[in-house]
């Protein structure tokens, strides 16, 4: 078997056997991925985010693994260990959907991961549902709210910079090396008071056709108004734009997205997954 380390020009080779969503992934800067392959022909393949990169505490997490039997599985797994040394990590985490992860669950088991099944931390629904939630239209438009388009790289640089500074950044730990041609120009916008930036709205389009919200954070005393002002500036955007079965998917991964899914989808579920974790 052979180690295919996956970057920005060979990704194109897998792209019937990798999630187009996820291999849009590699490239970015603490996205890694390999591939295990058997007579030219992938048989296990895993792709991975660093967190807290900079830090002692650097870890990794899997949003994707695929493997087609557990010696596939175990091949990829010696290899991962080969791959992260460079990168110091201390720990790594995973979650995958449980439906499709059977063979995964073993071959993570065996390799020395704590393995449990919970609720998924993604929310998704239709555009047409959370157009119909009542809070939306009660709110009152605010003209500092701004779509993203018309804010310059420049003016986007320094905005992205203070956020992270106060340790917002969303579900982007490379926020701070992504392009604003990254978001979704015509939905993302920004909160603006007193020529300073004290609110951004992200939204990435996937390759598959999703919405995805990435960030959403304010600063001073009444935020959670201007995330929810943003919001619904976002959401009319997008109804005007886009067709009413788009899909929106909200991560649930902190108190503001949790509070937040919790109020718009009250009866919204993750899907099961399996998560869990290894000490390096």
């Amino acid at each position: 078997m052979n180690t295919i380390i996956l970057d920005s020009e060979n990704i194109s080779d897998y792209e019937a056997y990798i999630p187009e969503d996820i291999a849009e992934n590699i490239g970015r800067t603490y996205y890694r991925g390999i591939v295990i392959e058997q007579e030219n022909s992938p048989v296990a393949g895993m792709i991975w985010e660093i967190r807290n990169a900079e830090k002692e505490d650097a870890e990794n997490h899997i949003c994707w693994l695929q493997t087609n039997d557990e010696e596939a599985g175990r091949e990829l797994f010696d290899a991962y260990k080969d791959n992260i040394i460079p990168d110091g990590i201390t720990k790594t985490s995973f979650s995958l959907p449980a439906k499709t992860s059977k063979i995964e669950k073993s071959v993570l088991k065996e390799a020395g991961f704590s393995v449990a099944l919970m609720e998924g931390d993604q929310i998704v629904a239709k555009l047409s549902e959370i157009a119909k939630i009542p809070v939306f239209g009660k709110i009152k438009e605010n003209e500092g709210i701004i779509p993203l388009r018309s804010i310059t790289q420049r003016g986007f640089n320094v905005a992205i910079r203070r956020f992270a500074a106060q340790g917002y950044s969303g579900r982007c730990a490379d926020l701070e090396y992504l392009s604003r041609s990254y978001f979704e120009n015509d939905i993302s916008c920004f909160s603006e008071q007193e020529e300073s930036i004290n609110g951004l709205f992200l939204c990435h389009m996937s390759p598959s056709g999703k919405i995805v919200i990435e960030m959403m954070a304010a600063t001073g005393s009444n935020y959670q108004m201007i995330i929810l002002q943003m919001i619904a500036k976002a959401l009319k955007s997008a109804v005007e734009i886009y067709p009413p079965e788009t899909e929106v998917m909200i991560d649930r991964h902190n108190y503001s997205s949790l509070a937040l899914g919790e109020k718009l989808f009250p009866r919204g579920f993750g899907i099961p997954v399996y998560i869990g974790s290894r000490a390096e």
